[in-house]
C-alpha cells in the first residue's frame, strides 16, 4: 500500500505537467512453439501492473490492492497471435471490446514508476444450452471459479519494467511498448482421490469421517450439454463410531453435509433454479440429496434436513427452505444475502434511479468498518461504484466470477443477447427497472414471494412456513446485510402478513459479519438445531404437519416459474419490431389523420436512434429515443398531395449485444384529394 501512496501523491503533485505515461502499449504474444494452445479461444485478459518486486496476484481485492489491472476481451485467439492494449475508455459502449481499468480506467493515465507486470488470458468455453442459448462462460474446474488465474489460464512470466513519461523515448522511437509472452497454463489442481468425469467440483480422498460424494447430474447435464457435476462434502459424526472417547460430551446424532457446486459465474449456484446457470435447485435437491439419502442412511423427510449457513449460504439456506417447503424443516440463516431487494446491500433497488448515487448524490457503500470508542464511526472501504468497476476489469456480461455479477447471473432473466440481463449499466450505475422487475417475477426477492404465496389455491406459505425460518443479522454487518433482513421483517412480520414472531429474525446491536447462528458457541448451536429436529419429529410435542411439508408448496420450478420469465423463449418474445400506424381519420389519407410510429421493444439499457424512411429514402437526420416512446411524422404539402410509403427505422446498441436495426413495415398513404 505504501508504494500506492506514494504513486497517488505524486500524480497529485505532478498533475499541473501531466507527467503519465500517455502512449504506453503493451504486446502480449503465443509462439506456436510453445505447443500451449490448439485452435481459436475467447477470453478476457488481465493485465496487472504490481508495485516493483511484489508478486501480482499478492492482493487483487478492491479495497487493498495496489495494483493497476486492466482487462479486455479476446476473440479467436491463436497461437501465433499478439494481443495489444493500450488506452482505455470508461464508455459504456467501448468497455465489450476495449481495455477497462482499475483504478485507473484508461492506461494513458499510469504514474510513470518501477513496476512488476505480468498478464493472464482465462478462457471462455462455448457452450449451447438446451434453450438455443449460445452463450461464452468459463466452467470452473475445482478451483473455486477465482476472477483471474483459473484452471486452464494462458499465464506470462512476472516481469519488472519501468513505464516511461510520454515521449521519452524519443519522437523517433514513439509510444512506449512493453513485450510479454504467455509461457505456462494454469494446471489443474491435483486431487487426492480417483477422478470421476469433469475436474468440476474436485474429487478428493476419504476419511474416517469426512466423505466426499460426487455425481452427474443428469438435469444439468441435459440444459448445458455436456457432462455436469455436483458434489458434497460430508462429515459423520463421532457419535457413529461407539469406539470413540475423544469427546467429553455425546455428539449430537448430526451428518454435516455442505454441497460442492461451482459454477459457470460463480464459486456457487446458489442452490436454485436459475435462468442464466440452470437447474442446480433441481441437481441438488432431486439428484444429489437422494443419493446422500441413499449412502449415508439419513432421515429422509423434512423434518431431518436442516439447512444453515453465513453470507451467500445465509441466503441459499433461507431460499432453500422457502422454496423446498417440503423437502427441508427449517432454515438458521445468519447475515444472509438480500432477502428482500427493497435493499440490495443499501442499494434501494425497487426506487433508486442509479446503484451507485441515492437521489442526494451520496454514493452508496458496499464495504464498510466501524471504529471508535463506542464503534460508532463508520468508515467506508469500497463503494458500490468501485466494486462493479473492479469487477469490469475481470469481465464483462457478469462473468467476473465476483459478487455483484454472481448475483445479477442468479437473480436475473437472460438477456437477448444470451448472458444475464444486468440490472443497472456497470459504468453508469443507471438502474432499469424492467431488468429489476424479473428479479421479482422470478420469486428471487424472498419477502415478496412469500406475499405472493402467502395464501393461494397452488401454494399457502403463510402457513407451511410460519416457524421454520430462523434468521440471525448484526446491525454493524462489514456489507450492510441487516439492510435487506430488516426488510425482509417488515415484509414478512408485518400486520398484512405473519405479524411479530412469524420468521424468527434476531438483529444483535454491535454484531459484524461473521460467526455462528446468533453468535452462539457451536456445541450450544448444534444443541439448537438436534433440539428443532427432535420437536418437530413424528414424535415431537410440534410434528410438522402434511399440509406443511405438501408438495404443492414448491417452488422455484424450473420451467414454469423460472424459465418461463428468464430464459431464452421469454428474452424473443419481449422483443418487438416498430410500428407505423395513421391515426385520427380513420383512413390511410393525410388529411385529418396523423401519422405515428412506436419504437418497438429491446432489452432494458438498449440505446435508441430513430429515423423516418420515405418512399425507401431516409427523411431527415436520425433521433434519439426511449423505449415507450410515440413519435410523429410531419409530412409535407407535397407529399399529402401526392402520396407516399412510410416506414420507421430504429438502431439499437448497448454494450456488450450486437448492434441491431429493426424497421416497422411500410404504411401507404393515400394522396389528399
Amino acid at each position: 500500500m505504501g508504494f500506492a501512496r506514494q504513486l497517488n501523491w505524486a500524480v497529485v503533485l505532478l498533475a499541473s505537467l501531466t507527467i503519465v505515461a500517455n502512449g504506453l502499449r503493451v504486446e502480449i504474444s503465443l509462439p506456436e512453439e510453445k505447443g500451449l494452445l490448439h485452435g481459436k479461444l475467447d477470453g478476457r485478459v488481465v493485465l496487472m501492473f504490481a508495485p516493483n518486486g511484489t508478486d501480482p496476484l499478492d492482493d487483487i481485492e478492491v479495497d487493498s490492492t495496489p495494483n493497476h489491472m486492466f482487462g479486455k476481451n479476446i476473440f479467436d485467439f491463436s497461437a501465433g497471435d499478439t494481443i495489444t492494449l493500450s488506452g482505455g475508455s470508461g464508455d459504456a459502449n467501448a468497455t465489450a471490446t476495449g481495455v477497462y481499468g482499475f483504478p485507473l480506467v484508461s492506461m494513458d493515465d499510469l504514474p510513470p514508476g518501477l513496476y512488476r507486470v505480468q498478464a493472464f488470458l482465462n478462457p471462455y468455453d462455448r457452450a449451447e444450452r438446451s434453450d438455443g442459448s449460445i452463450v461464452r462462460v468459463k466452467f470452473p474446474c475445482g478451483d473455486g471459479a477465482p476472477q483471474v488465474n483459473g484452471v486452464g489460464s494462458l499465464v506470462t512470466a512476472a516481469t519488472d519494467v519501468e513505464v516511461m513519461v510520454g515521449g521519452e523515448e524519443g519522437s523517433a522511437a514513439g509510444p512506449q511498448t512493453i513485450s510479454l509472452t504467455f509461457d505456462t497454463v494454469t494446471p489443474v489442481a491435483s486431487f487426492a482421490g480417483s477422478e470421476i468425469g469433469r475436474c468440476e467440483q474436485g474429487n478428493y480422498a476419504d476419511t474416517e469421517r469426512l466423505k466426499y460424494v460426487k455425481i452427474r447430474s443428469a438435469k444439468l447435464s441435459a440444459f448445458w450439454d455436456r457432462d455436469m457435476y455436483v458434489g458434497a462434502t460430508v462429515l459423520l459424526p463421532a457419535g457413529y463410531d461407539t469406539a470413540d472417547t475423544a469427546t467429553s460430551r455425546p455428539a449430537p446424532k448430526l451428518i454435516l453435509v455442505r454441497f460442492r457446486h461451482e459454477a459457470p459465474f460463480y464459486d456457487d449456484s446458489y442452490g436454485v433454479n436459475t435462468a442464466n446457470l440452470g437447474p442446480y435447485g433441481d441437481a441438488l435437491n432431486d439428484e444429489l440429496i437422494p443419493y446422500l439419502d441413499a449412502t449415508f442412511r439419513t432421515i429422509a423427510a423434512p423434518y431431518g434436513r436442516i439447512q444453515e449457513g453465513g453470507s451467500t449460504g445465509g441466503w441459499i439456506s433461507a431460499a432453500s427452505v422457502i422454496f423446498r417447503p417440503d423437502l427441508f424443516g427449517a432454515c438458521f440463516s445468519s447475515y444472509p444475502d438480500s432477502l428482500s431487494f427493497q435493499k440490495h446491500q443499501d442499494i434501494a433497488l425497487y426506487s433508486n434511479t442509479n446503484a451507485y448515487r441515492n437521489d442526494d448524490g451520496t454514493r452508496i457503500g458496499s464495504i464498510r468498518k466501524f471504529s471508535g470508542e463506542h464503534n460508532d464511526t463508520e468508515t467506508i472501504l469500497a463503494t458500490v461504484e468501485q466494486e462493479n468497476h473492479w469487477e469490469l476489469v475481470f469481465g464483462t456480461s457478469s462473468r467476473s466470477s465476483l459478487q455483484w455479477d454472481a448475483w445479477n447471473a442468479v437473480f436475473g432473466a437472460q438477456g437477448l443477447n444470451g448472458s444475464p440481463l444486468e440490472p443497472w449499466d456497470k459504468v453508469t450505475g443507471e438502474v432499469y427497472p424492467e431488468s429489476v422487475a424479473y428479479w421479482k417475477e422470478m420469486g428471487m426477492d424472498m419477502a415478496e414471494y412469500i406475499a405472493a404465496n402467502w395464501k393461494t389455491p397452488t401454494r399457502n406459505l403463510g402457513e407451511a412456513l410460519r416457524g421454520r425460518l430462523f434468521v440471525y443479522v448484526g446491525t454493524h454487518d462489514d456489507y450492510y446485510l441487516n439492510e435487506g433482513v430488516a426488510a425482509f421483517a417488515r415484509r414478512v412480520n408485518g400486520p398484512d402478513l405473519g405479524g411479530p414472531g412469524w420468521a424468527n429474525i434476531t438483529v444483535t446491536p454491535g454484531a459484524k459479519h461473521g460467526g455462528n447462528y446468533q453468535r452462539r458457541e457451536i456445541w450450544n448451536y448444534l444443541e439448537l438445531v438436534t433440539g428443532w429436529v427432535r420437536d418437530h419429529g413424528p414424535a415431537g410435542a410440534t410434528p410438522l404437519t402434511a399440509t406443511a411439508v405438501s408438495p404443492q408448496n414448491r417452488g422455484n420450478r424450473f420451467d414454469e416459474d423460472v424459465m418461463r420469465v428468464g430464459g431464452r423463449a421469454a428474452a424473443l418474445a419481449r422483443q418487438a419490431d416498430p410500428i407505423v400506424e395513421i391515426q385520427g381519420g380513420g383512413s390511410r389519407k393525410c388529411g385529418g389523420s396523423r401519422i405515428v410510429g412506436t419504437v418497438g421493444r429491446w432489452d432494458p439499457g438498449v440505446r435508441l436512434e430513430a429515423q423516418w424512411v420515405v418512399d425507401g429514402v431516409a427523411s431527415g437526420k436520425p433521433f434519439a429515443v426511449k423505449q415507450g416512446d410515440v413519435v410523429r411524422y410531419a409530412a409535407s404539402n407535397t407529399q399529402m398531395k401526392e402520396g407516399f410509403g412510410v416506414r420507421l427505422r430504429v438502431h439499437g446498441t448497448k454494450r456488450n449485444y450486437e448492434d441491431e436495426t429493426r424497421e416497422s413495415k411500410v404504411v401507404m398513404v393515400m394522396a389528399r384529394r
